[in-house]
């Protein structure tokens, strides 16, 4: 059998097609794993980045005595990058991380960390070649140039000062009580913020106003409030101890209505009859009720009881779906007209009609 060898881009490409699971086990790494180790390396990029600041305004601040000293730091904080970016390939491969199939990165998420890790990069170059700068400052190499160069912002182009001695040339001819404008340019970092928000403006607009690819905040809304009704049925249906008068429902299955029957015979029938035609306890084939018709009024009726009447409160003794399947029942007993029926009591029950709009 050959081996089959995967770099890392290859891998990420084909993470959510149909053989990553197949790509996965075999080459060991999982979604999860990807998420962790980029989240590793944004972790030691930021250490990177702290220690190469610190050395960076340590050596700014020292003076000719400490230059040996500042050399000697500035060697040690190289080496250590340099051991801290070779062991960081090495624990990547050697990590296995717990088989989690239901987990996938999402793909804003890794972007998101992808750019980051590149933004970070950039910063780490600028900052390592500023470290290499102020090495050179302090062997007297080319003095003026190089403590240009190791001003960052300068170094990146994120603003564009003005010296004070050529403000002249910026300033604007009118004056208001002593005050004079200059007529500076936008900070460049500003600008590249501002044709930033133009790219993704662009880019937004493709993929949710033209090609259709994405979804727009009303068709999230709508398809997560269609996913929480569904899995709130589901939950329902399968939580029996969830049924209450509020939300029970009449059970139309034979099985169902059967189960409800043995449970009316073996508990009901004392006071209601066989039948239903009703005796201690009232007719329940009739039109007439005395605490309310319909499914919810008798699931009520039986999960609470009718104490001022005797009746005992069934709550204690079934779970809820025994109780709904038994209202189920009885509800199928209307109209059936049994021999030696006891006259109706109470008052007809009319089943209110649930609007269809």
């Amino acid at each position: 059998m050959k081996n089959i060898t995967l770099n890392s881009f290859e891998l990420l490409a084909l993470n959510n097609s149909p053989l990553s699971i197949e790509l996965g086990s075999i080459a060991g790494i999982s979604d999860g794993a990807i998420l962790f180790i980029m989240i590793g390396f944004v972790f030691l990029m930021l250490a990177i980045v702290k220690a190469l600041v610190r050395t960076i305004e340590s050596m700014s601040k020292n003076t000719p005595q400490k230059e040996e000293k500042s050399k000697s730091k500035a060697a040690k904080v190289i080496s250590t990058l340099v051991l801290l970016g070779a062991t960081i390939n090495s624990y990547a491969q050697e990590l296995v991380m717990p088989k989690a199939p239901e987990f996938h990165l999402n793909d804003y998420l890794f972007w998101v960390l992808a750019s980051l890790i590149v933004f970070l990069a950039i910063v780490i170059g600028v900052l390592f070649r500023t470290l290499m700068v102020l090495i050179r400052l302090e062997k007297g190499e080319d003095v003026e140039e190089e403590r240009e160069a190791v001003d960052i912002f300068k170094t990146l182009k994120l603003t564009d000062n003005v010296p004070i001695e050529k403000e002249v040339d910026v300033m604007l001819d009118h004056e208001y009580d002593g005050i004079r404008e200059l007529d500076n340019s936008l900070p460049p970092w500003w600008k590249y913020l501002f044709y930033a928000t133009i790219i993704f403006s662009v880019i937004y607009l493709v993929r949710f106003h033209i090609t259709g690819s994405g979804q727009l905040s009303i068709e999230e809304y709508t398809a997560e409030m269609q996913a929480a009704a569904e899995a709130k049925a589901e939950f329902i249906a399968s939580a029996g101890e969830m049924i209450s008068e509020e939300n029970v429902t009449f059970l139309a299955d034979q099985s169902s209505i059967t189960l409800g029957q043995s449970i009316y015979a073996g508990n009901c029938a004392t006071c209601h009859g066989q039948l239903g035609e009703g005796g201690a306890g009232p007719n329940l084939t009739d039109d007439y009720w005395i605490h309310g018709g319909g499914i919810k009024n008798v699931f009520k009726s039986i999960k609470y009881g009718i104490p001022s009447k005797g009746m005992i409160a069934w709550q204690s003794q079934f779970n809820p779906e025994q109780m709904q399947k038994v209202a189920s029942y009885i509800l199928t007993l209307k109209g059936s007209n049994p021999p030696n029926a006891i006259s109706p009591q109470g008052e007809i029950y009319v089943e209110e009609e649930i609007p269809t709009e």
